[in-house]
């Protein structure tokens, strides 16, 4: 799948069609969130400027926006965007002074702590989280004292897998108003193929450089959703016949739908080599003791959200574990200031490549890593789910209206269709 209208543009964009139109169906001038202090803990990306600037035009004070970014993806210029532009203090900006070799998991988990630190001893009368990971119930299980009004809204798959593996996290999730946005419909439906063909294209340009595709090589793909069949159907375009792209997934179904497109399936029982793994499944899909799986020279990429997929920080300790032994991280040139530095490792005879640091291949450092107008399904999503987040006072998870849901979809696709991109989404 290709769009007509895909651009390298990295400008911020000022607005977003669809955010406007919602803004003017829905709330005509009306401000429901003047008395309601906003915390994102998101990336800092281009595309998230319309969305502060709708949450300002609906009464959120730019000193009541705090914002903890997501150290990959944390941009400059949209940071000063936000200040200058924008007018939110600098110092509700929580920066990250991460490095590409710390653990990234207690590094995070340890700032949201502090910005829940912070608010419980400055309470707001009402606090909206916007989160991309589960981090603010991470952070708020670890705290006695709560805060008395809180409700979060979640936006990724990762976020609830995490909240689903760990029932501390589940507990304190029940027990507060949760906005769904992640498993809504037209998140699942309307973004999928654009962060889908983002990871591709980023996947292949870096392939171009790091990787030389014949029809010996074998590749594979953890994770058989809506981005890993994307991925496969990229890598297909290589010089790597179907019989050679193997998929791993636990679901049976997703399983049968791989093998009639003619991928194979692989399992750890099989004796293969791999010169090419990419994870898709947003959790460990990659374990340390995996490598003996990989052939010399192999390339590894992660196309899921956060650090976890490819356990970058278990490959990282194990390989800093014993000076003496052969498993090592050749750092003699690494900028450890530079998140997306390739990692390179040796595993007694062979080495590999961990691209962009291990994390996510299609946040390689820009401001936009998809063109504004095929990212403002979600960028409208995440601003109706503030509102609701908002009024809630009844705990458990919340669900978009059918009514929202379906002006969403009409709205997005017709917006695309005066573009000229006539899309079809599937579920």
């Amino acid at each position: 799948m290709s769009f007509k209208h895909w651009n390298d543009d990295q400008s911020i964009p000022v607005s977003m069609p669809l955010l406007d139109k919602y803004l003017d169906v829905f709330h005509n001038g009306r401000q429901p969130l003047k008395d309601v202090t906003m915390l994102f803990i998101q990336h800092q990306l281009g595309n998230q400027v319309p969305q502060a600037k709708a949450l300002l035009a609906l009464g959120l004070a730019p000193e009541n926006l705090y914002w903890l970014d997501i150290p990959y993806t944390a941009n400059k210029e949209v940071k000063n965007y936000l200040v200058e532009e924008l007018k939110i203090p600098e110092k509700n900006l929580f920066n990250h002074t991460y490095s590409v070799l710390d653990a990234y998991a207690p590094y995070q988990r340890k700032r949201a702590q502090e910005v829940y630190k912070y608010f419980l001893e400055n309470p707001p009368d009402k606090l909206i989280v916007l989160d991309d990971g589960a981090y603010f119930f991470e952070a708020m299980a670890t705290f006695r004292k709560q805060l008395p009004r809180v409700a979060v809204v979640e936006q990724t798959t990762r976020g609830f897998i995490k909240i689903e593996n760990n029932a501390a996290l589940k507990h304190y999730s029940d027990n507060i108003p949760l906005v769904n946005v992640a498993k809504s419909k037209p998140k699942l439906t309307l973004e999928p193929p654009f962060i889908g063909y983002a990871v591709c294209k980023s996947l292949m340009a870096r392939l171009e450089h790091t990787f030389i595709a014949d029809s010996d090589k074998k590749c594979l793909i953890l994770g058989y959703g809506a981005i890993g069949k994307q991925v496969a159907d990229s890598i297909s375009t290589l010089n790597i016949p179907k019989n050679n792209i193997y998929i791993y997934d636990n679901d049976p179904e997703k399983q049968k739908a791989a093998v009639q497109l003619g991928y194979q399936i692989w399992n750890r029982k099989m004796k293969l080599l791999f010169d090419l793994v990419i994870g898709c499944s947003g959790t460990s899909s990659f374990g340390i003791g995996d490598y003996v799986f990989l052939n010399n020279n192999a390339v590894l990429a992660s196309a899921s959200s956060g650090s976890v997929e490819l356990s970058r920080e278990e490959f990282i300790e194990l390989a800093a574990s014993h000076e003496s032994d052969d498993i090592f991280l050749h750092t003699d040139n690494l900028i450890h200031e530079n998140l997306h530095s390739d990692l390179l490792f040796t595993f007694l005879d062979k080495k590999a490549l961990f691209l962009n640091g291990g994390f996510p291949v299609n946040f390689g450092g820009k401001v936009n890593c998809v063109p504004s107008h095929y990212i403002q399904s979600t960028m409208t999503l995440m601003v109706e789910a503030a509102v609701m987040a908002s009024t809630l006072t009844i705990p458990g998870n919340h669900d978009f209206s059918t009514e929202f849901v379906d002006w969403i979809e009409h709205a997005f696709i017709q917006i695309l269709a005066e573009m000229g991109e006539h899309i079809s989404f599937k579920a």
